[in-house]
């Protein structure tokens, strides 16, 4: 999966599981302030993701983000990292790459 796949997936989860209008949302985004972020709508994006994209995102990882783009690189991030083992490549090898 892309960054722009994660990203317009993100656009999708804010549309339908955060009702935010999708005309607001773009890679610069700040979550907190422009898209109106609290804890509930971190923890229902959490969960969003995780059912969505299958990436299980941690609390202390997410809360830094802040911007949309943010979001999505942390994804891609976090795909790169749990697949690498299945690749034959170690975690951190993967992670080092980036």
């Amino acid at each position: 999966m892309s960054e722009a796949t994660a990203y317009e997936t993100l656009v999708a989860i804010f549309r339908d599981d955060l009702a935010i209008d999708p005309a607001r949302v773009h890679p610069d985004a700040p979550l907190i302030g422009a898209l109106g972020f609290d804890s509930v709508a971190f923890a229902i994006g959490l969960v969003s993701i995780e059912e969505r994209l299958g990436v299980t995102l941690q609390q202390d990882e997410l809360i830094v983000c802040e911007t949309v783009g943010d979001v999505a690189r942390l994804i891609e991030q976090t795909r790169k990292r749990v697949a690498a083992p299945v690749a034959g490549i170690p975690a951190e090898a993967a992670v080092a790459a980036e």
